[in-house]
């Protein structure tokens, strides 16, 4: 199972992460994997020139940290994070999505 998880502090998406394999059919026919593979790695790297960092650890993990508040950076995240829920709904058994929210202000 794909497991994501975004991460907020306030309003403000401050990070996310993305692991696990969706095992929905064999490498190389993993409509599941391929969808999120595509989608988030578009993100990534979208953030990546607005300042975030991004870490690959192996080849089933995909955390990136400290996303921009600007609205470009935050419009990223969100369109990614509904696409995401998307194909959750669609394939409930091979990727779940998780927000977490520390409304901490300090």
């Amino acid at each position: 199972m794909i497991k994501c998880t975004f991460r907020k502090r306030g309003e403000y998406f401050v990070e996310f992460e993305i692991f696990g394999h969706a095992n929905y059919d064999e490498k190389g026919k993993d409509i599941v994997c391929a969808a999120v593979s595509t989608v988030s790695q578009h993100t990534a790297r979208a953030l990546k020139k607005e300042g975030a960092i991004v870490q690959v650890v192996d080849t089933g993990k995909l955390k990136v940290e400290r996303i921009a508040d600007s609205e470009v950076s935050q419009r990223f995240v969100v369109e990614l994070m509904e696409t995401l829920i998307d194909l959750s709904e669609q394939y409930p058994k091979y990727i779940r999505v998780n927000v977490e929210v520390n409304d901490d202000a300090h």
